[in-house]
């Protein structure tokens, strides 16, 4: 028997019958057939040799050898055959069940290993391509083996066959590599795969996952790294998720942040995923996505990485070097909680704008990346959300945060699904809800953006807005604006086909119209405005009239724009319907309404022409008039003393007495004979219409006529009829007595009446003036009250005269303007006068009572059924009046209320009345509260300041300013009074859009006060963006600064100072007449001051440009303060940016040599500070440490610096003006502006400058001192000296720093610290408490600062500078321990401000002294430190009882401290963390060996447990006896 015979029945009789041309079949189980086979050799030890020849013969067949190498089959009971793919448990091959025998292992092996390369390239599969090749079978043999005898031969030979493999067949081996070595032989392969990364990069993807698997050295992940990384930006995209994922999961804690800078710069999202979707038809093979789940997975699972990349984005501070791999990871960290908070430090710092540093993260950053990537963004929606969302709550109105928050929704919902834009939707109607001002203003913009930009997305969801209108009236006029507007565009899509949405709007504006609430009625006038404009607009005609032409033919076009002119017409018919059934009041919010909307949106020409004819056409017939019809209306026997006329050939006048309701119930019009008017009778006062009015004619015909009032230029030049010539029977007499008789004269000169008739407080001497407003001011107060209403509506008058014409063309109704400029101011203050004489009596004025300003209370109207307005002289509500008036009996249907139209009689209105009053007085009383009063604002209030019951100027009327720019000699110039009511007018727009405000939060149902006028309803200012405001404040910007030049010019030459005259502009641009015009001139310079102030620091400055070709807004401010300053009329683009900026500031710093007044001083600072923040670099510090002490004062931060310290140290007149605030950031700017050294003037302020602000000895050397740091303004300058050195060991460079520099360094930290710690000990009380608190939460940071920034760097050079670190530590602890008395003192004194930060404080202290025990343990140090107990010692070092408090000895006291001292003993662990915190002690220290207290008592609940009193009298005498022992034995220990 040959002996292949032999082993081919030995394989038999083990269990595998070998079959010709067929699989072998397995008869029994894989391991018994390995046992038996291995038997057999090892009784019959030349079968080895045999059986391996055999299986060498049988794997010599080209043929036959996948017989071998694929699966058997097995063996069943009668002996029948069954393939492994019948459903049999799958076997292993013949071939691998061999390598199982270890005598056959490695003679098999490395037969394998020599037959593979004969297979390569061979299918051998008969020509099935989706067939396992014989090469790959081969490999597959090799895998997943229980045990390798030869290991190191196995590697070696596949390695080498490695080497000369086709690229497809090294795939395979490196794929199988790591399940085929053994882990003593990963140093080697790693080895050859890590060379093969450069050699061989189309494998990089197989190899990567290969070193993955294998424990490799950090010297070769280097290697691997590096050649990764080089190898990013030539990658395939669809690589880009592996590659990403080996070096980050690769990476460790130290060389984290080096590689994801590198990934930062090499991996262009952008482009790569660019170009793939350019080869790619199809949506899903986008490898974004891929990518960005890679970077998240590395992400979550390592904190060293999450660490990292937030530090680097943090620091990174180059504008437009942020991407979207920035942005996504950002994200990712957001929706993991225990980086949330600092994920958005990090985006409030690259949004919102800090000193010195530029917007990173503008609007169109996320703009641009949402639209480029909506699939990255959809998957981490959430975190998107949520970072918008925190936006909204936090950032102030109009910021910049604002802003982003805005870009990130609005791109969001058009680029994403229905699911994202259904979440969008329902989050903005939740902020809206918040009830917090600034949140519910960006969110309602954001829904008007939406529905501006995506109005069909948005369509569906707006049963989300639809639901706000049930909860309108809790909201601010401006936001229901913004909500009506939102409505209005969805309820007009396509012309407003849609008839159900824009129905409901129709029944719910027609109810809040009909309401008897002035609330109510306006939201009614806002909401059917709205749908006015949406439905009235050319756009919304045009778009009806394509869906009909598309729709149909052309015939029907019209149809559809006639259609929705109709349903316009129909609102306006609706609106002027309801007001004839309210009060003049709501006329005018209506009129004032529809101004708004013509003069900033426009509507079709059609409508205006109809609101000229059918609304404005009025207006001649029943104000104008002339001087004839004057006599014949009042009666006069010479000619009608006509005011303020600037044409004496005009003969058009306004006639404000005929319709002055006070000049009626004061017996005027009775004694002038006044014919009968045929105005219409309601409620209030017709001339509250006037102004509101004449701004609708206006808007209407600049609209109509191109811009133009040639039609209307006589109401600029007419004269004002405001009180007819009366001779005062008796001044003294009382008003009941009074009679007026009409003067008999037309000589002024001897009647006042006549005399304030001709000129209206205006066009005279200045002494004339005072002695006539004198003279008014005694006259009865009826008629006192008559002549403030013909004046107040006088003044609303020119305002809107002025808006009308100041942005008209011509220079003589320019001329004429600037005249009504310069007499609004004496109107007004005569104005003023005249109500505060009144004030105090019964007759005060007040625009609301007497119906010239809507009202702003929730009070019902009321309508007047005599024909007479009711006017109510005090300050009741209208229930207490309707109250009033039934209790006198008035007869039935002397008086009603209308109620939704209805005319209510006296019985229903009893009925009213009493069921509205008592019932809510009863139902409050049950309550247990107070009634809560609904009436309007105080009386005084106007007799105080007018301004806000003013009409506004709106920013047609600033463009007066430009008029100074001309060069013509009779260019018109405004007084020094008329610039200061336009500056006025300006700073109040541009503070209250361009300041940030952080808004409370409000309850729900009570919205915020309003900052706009209260006599100008719809005001445009109001209505108006940030970047309107900053857009129209920056066209005026360079005539400002002429007119601060110009002001300056005049108190200079006032002033005869010589000097500033030579400095300063000699264009005449203001006028000054006497030395009483310079406390005017005064206020106009403070007020310039404050608006270039607040346009240099506004936020928003830095992100505005409006194009790429133009220059940015930043680069016009700049170059108007450049031009100003140098007299260049250089081209902006061509200078320099850094000398751009140095010019502006070299102007502002020039303007600051002229301040007067500490609050103007701040003002000069703020807008230095701001220019510096500009500045594209800083000084290096070397150029800084090379400079002469004259060189770095010349530096911007040095004339910072140096001007903080001048007005610190000047002597005010209005120093009492300084706040809080303003003591912090001149300190705050002296330090940190200071050029060089600011750490040793932080410490010159802490021991030298502090303490003698408050040593009020009179030997004391004050050459340091500064004036203005007193007791008053110490907590201020502690706290400011505090946080200045915080910032400058945040600032350091601590890791640049040589090892002496940065042990110097940390002493004088540490000095500067220990002298802010021991003022504390020298205070008296008054400050005590205040500068504690700030010293403790300081203290808080100065610890931490300590923990994780300085001991770390000192411990890295600890043994070249032993001695000194030792003795920093040293000086160290004399601050801690300070800080360990006032948490003592918090205790003792009971003081809640200070109890609030001990918990934190004394865990940073714990965590101190652990690390400066680390730090001594790593070098070997510890005999240099010990650790005691500290003595319970109060705020000023005195030894204080730990046990029973201040004030608390009763004996229910002792006893419970008694039990609780008895657990505390136990527990010595937890009394160290608590009160007597552990403290480090050096080699150098000397410490008193004096027993401590007994540790203080922990509080805790009574216990309820019964018990007797004998008995608990016995336990506290054991406790306490027990205690006594502990405390001797406490006396043997060391402190």
């Amino acid at each position: 028997m040959d002996s292949s015979q032999r082993c081919r029945e030995v394989i038999q009789t083990c269990g595998v019958e070998l079959v010709d041309g067929r699989l072998p079949v397995l008869h029994t189980p894989s391991t018994l057939f390995r046992y038996q086979l291995s038997e057999a050799i090892r009784n019959n030890t030349d079968l080895v040799d045999y059986m391996g020849d055999y299986l060498d013969e049988l794997l010599s067949e080209h043929d036959a050898i996948s017989l071998y190498l694929d699966p058997m089959t097995l063996g069943t009971p009668d002996s029948a055959t069954t393939h492994v793919s019948g459903g049999l448990p799958q076997t292993e091959s013949l071939v691998r069940l061999m390598l199982g025998v270890d005598a056959l292992q490695s003679r098999l092996v490395a037969t394998l290993v020599d037959k593979f390369p004969e297979y390569i390239g061979d299918e051998g599969t008969d020509g099935d391509a989706s067939a396992t090749k014989v090469s790959v079978k081969i490999l597959r043999q090799l895998r997943w083996l229980d045990y390798v005898l030869d290991s190191g031969a196995l590697t070696e030979k596949l390695l080498e066959t490695l080497g000369f493999v086709p690229p497809d067949m090294q795939r395979e081996i490196v794929v199988a590599l790591p399940d085929i070595i053994s882990d003593s032989d990963n140093t080697q392969v790693s080895k050859v795969l890590a060379s093969m990364l450069k050699e061989t990069p189309e494998l990089m993807l197989p190899v990567l996952d290969t070193l993955g698997s294998l424990d490799c050295a950090p010297a070769l992940l280097q290697e691997a790294r590096n050649s990764v990384i080089s190898h990013l930006a030539s990658a395939e995209p669809i690589e880009l998720p592996v590659l990403l994922r080996f070096l980050l999961q690769s990476v460790s804690a130290d060389a984290a942040a080096p590689v994801i800078m590198r990934i930062r710069k090499r991996l262009d999202v952008d482009s790569i995923v660019l170009a793939s979707r350019q080869r790619s038809t199809l949506a899903d093979q986008s490898p974004d996505v891929l990518i960005f789940d890679a970077i998240a997975t590395s992400l979550r699972s390592h904190k060293h990485l999450r660490d990292a990349w937030l530090k680097i984005i943090a620091s990174d501070a180059n504008v437009g070097s942020q991407t979207t791999l920035d942005l996504v990871v950002l994200l990712i960290l957001h929706q993991i909680t225990t980086h949330t908070k600092r994920v958005e430090s990090v985006l409030k710092a690259k949004i919102d704008i800090v000193s010195s540093q530029p917007i990173a993260y503008t609007p169109a950053l996320f703009e641009s990346n949402i639209a480029r990537f909506p699939a990255v963004f959809s998957v981490y929606f959430p975190a998107l959300v949520s970072v918008s969302g925190w936006l909204i709550q936090t950032s102030a109105l109009g910021s910049q945060g604002a802003r982003v928050a805005t870009s990130i929704l609005v791109s969001a919902f058009g680029a994403m699904g229905m699911f994202q834009r259904q979440e969008i939707s329902g989050e903005l109607a939740v902020h809206i809800g918040s009830g917090n001002a600034n949140e519910i203003d960006t969110a309602a913009h954001i829904y008007l953006e939406l529905a501006t930009k995506h109005p069909y997305e948005l369509r569906p969801f707006a049963v989300f807005i639809k639901g706000l209108l049930d909860y309108v009236d809790n909201l601010d006029i401006t936001h229901v604006r913004t909500i009506f507007d939102t409505l209005g565009i969805l309820s007009t899509l396509a012309g407003g086909s849609d008839d159900s949405m824009f129905s409901d709007l129709y029944i719910f504006v027609r109810k809040q119209l009909s309401s008897v609430f002035p609330k109510y009625n306006r939201i009614g006038v806002v909401g059917t405005v709205s749908l006015l404009r949406q439905l009235g607009s050319e756009h919304t005609l045009e778009a009806a009239q394509a869906d009909e032409c598309g729709g149909s033919s052309m015939s029907q076009a019209p149809r559809a724009n006639i259609q929705a002119l109709r349903r316009a017409v129909q609102l306006l018919e609706m609106l002027m319907d309801s007001g004839r059934h309210q009060s003049w009041t709501f006329i005018s919010m209506t009129y004032d309404e529809l101004a708004h909307i013509v003069e900033t949106h426009g509507l079709h020409q059609q409508l205006l022409t109809w609101l000229h004819e059918n609304v404005s056409s009025k207006f001649a017939a029943q104000f104008l008039g002339d001087v004839e019809d004057l006599n014949q209306r009042y009666m006069l026997s010479g000619h009608a003393s006509v005011a303020l006329s600037l044409d004496d050939d005009e003969a058009a006048v306004l006639d404000v007495f005929n319709h002055n309701d006070d000049a009626e119930a004061s017996g005027l019009h009775a004694a002038t004979k006044r014919a009968d008017s045929d105005v219409t009778r309601l409620c209030g006062c017709v001339l509250s219409c006037l102004p509101s009015l004449l701004r609708l004619i206006q808007v209407c015909e600049k609209a109509l006529g191109d811009g133009s009032l040639g039609e209307i230029d006589a109401l600029l030049v007419c004269g004002i009829y405001l009180l007819p010539p009366i001779d005062i029977a008796s001044p003294h007499s009382t008003p009941a007595s009074l009679q007026y008789n009409m003067a008999q004269s037309d000589d002024s000169s001897g009647n006042a009446s006549l005399l304030l008739a001709g000129n209206a407080l205006v066009g005279i001497d200045e002494d004339s003036r005072l002695d006539l407003i004198k003279s008014v001011c005694r006259w009865p107060v009826d008629l006192r009250r008559a002549l403030c209403t013909s004046l107040y509506v006088a003044v609303n008058w020119f305002r809107e005269v002025i808006n009308a014409f100041a942005d008209q063309d011509s220079d003589e109704v320019r001329a004429k303007v600037v005249l009504r400029v310069n007499q609004l101011e004496q109107i007004e203050s005569g104005l003023e006068a005249l109500a505060e004489s009144l004030s105090g009596t019964s007759s005060e004025f007040h625009p609301q009572r007497a119906g010239l300003v809507p009202e702003m209370s929730d009070t019902a109207a009321r309508t007047a059924t005599n024909g007479l307005a009711l006017r109510i002289p005090g300050p009741t509500t209208v229930i207490e009046s309707v109250t009033e008036n039934v209790g006198l009996g008035l007869k039935e249907g002397s008086f009603m209320v209308d109620v939704g139209g209805l005319l209510l009689s006296q019985e229903d209105t009893h009925k009213l009345v009493h069921g509205t009053n008592n019932d809510g007085d009863a139902s409050a009383k049950k309550r247990g509260r107070k009634r809560k009063s609904t009436g309007v604002l105080p009386v005084h209030d106007f007799a105080k300041e007018l301004h806000p019951f003013l009409r506004e100027l709106s920013f047609s009327a600033f463009d007066i300013l430009k008029l100074g720019d001309q060069v013509s000699e009779h260019r018109p110039l405004l007084s020094a009074r008329g610039l200061s009511v336009i500056l006025r007018e300006l700073h109040a727009a541009v503070a209250s859009k361009l300041v940030r405000r952080a808004e409370k939060r409000v309850p729900w149902g009570k919205p915020p006060p309003s900052f706009g006028a209260l006599a100008t309803f719809s005001s445009n200012i109001a209505n108006s963006s940030a970047r309107d405001v900053f857009s129209r404040v920056r066209v005026l910007f360079p005539s400002l600064l002429q007119y601060l030049d110009a002001c300056l010019h005049v108190r200079a030459r006032f002033r005869n100072d010589v000097d500033e005259l030579e400095q300063l502009s000699h264009a005449p641009r203001v006028v000054a007449v006497d030395s009483s015009d310079v406390s005017v001139v005064e206020l106009c310079i403070d007020r310039l001051l404050h608006i270039v102030s607040i346009v240099l620091s506004w936020d928003g400055l830095q992100a505005d440009s409006d194009h790429t070709n133009k220059p940015s807004s930043l680069t016009l401010v700049l170059g108007a303060l450049a031009r100003q300053g140098h007299r260049t009329h250089d081209e902006i683009s061509s200078i320099v940016p850094s000398v751009l900026v140095r010019r502006a500031f070299d102007y502002l710093h020039s303007v600051a040599q002229t301040v007067a007044t500490s609050i103007r001083a701040i003002d000069v600072l703020r807008m230095l500070v701001a220019v510096r923040s500009f500045a594209p670099s800083c000084e290096p510090v070397d150029e800084i440490i090379g400079m002469t002490k004259e060189q770095r004062k010349a530096t911007m931060d040095g004339r910072i610096s140096e001007m903080a310290r001048c007005v610190l140290d000047a002597k005010w007149d209005n120093a009492q003006e300084l706040r809080p605030a303003d003591l912090e950031l001149l300190v705050g700017l002296h330090i940190m502006r200071c050029p060089h050294n600011r750490l040793d003037l932080a410490y010159t302020y802490a021991a030298h400058i502090l303490p003698q602000s408050i040593d009020t000895r009179s030997d004391v050397d004050d050459s340091v001192a500064l004036a203005t740091l007193k007791p008053a303004t110490f907590a201020s300058a502690y706290k400011a000296v505090s946080q200045a050195l915080a910032t400058i060991i945040q600032d350091s460079q601590l890791a640049s720093m040589g090892s002496s520099d940065m042990v110097q360094f940390s002493g004088r930290v540490v000095d500067t610290w220990v002298e802010l710690t021991r003022i504390t000990q020298t205070l008296s009380t008054p400050l005590q408490r205040t500068v504690l608190v700030v010293a403790l939460r300081s203290g808080l940071t100065m610890t931490d600062l300590f923990t994780k920034t300085i001991l770390p760097i000192l411990d890295s050079c600890f043994f070249t500078h032993r001695d000194n670190i030792i003795a920093v530590l040293e000086r160290m602890r004399k601050a801690t321990r300070i800080l360990q008395s006032i948490c003592n003192h918090s205790k003792a004194s009971q003081d809640t401000r200070l109890q609030s930060a001990v918990p934190q404080t004394k865990r940073k202290l714990e965590q101190l002294i652990f690390q400066v025990y680390v730090l001594m343990g790593n070098n070997d140090s510890m005999g240099a430190v010990t650790l005691g107990r500290l003595k319970h010692r109060g705020v000023r070092g005195e030894v204080v009882s730990s046990q029973i408090p201040r004030g608390y000895e009763s004996e229910e006291e002792s006893e419970e401290e008694a039990e609780e001292e008895e657990e505390g003993g136990e527990a010595e662990g937890e009394e160290a963390e608590g009160e007597e915190e552990e403290d480090v002690r050096m080699e150098s220290a000397s410490d008193d060996n004096v027993p401590d207290q007994p540790p203080p008592p922990t509080k805790r609940n009574r216990s309820t447990t019964a018990r007797s009193k004998v008995g608990k009298r016995m336990e506290v005498l054991q406790r306490k006896e027990i205690l006594a022992k502990r405390r001797k034995s406490a006396g043997h220990k060391d402190t």
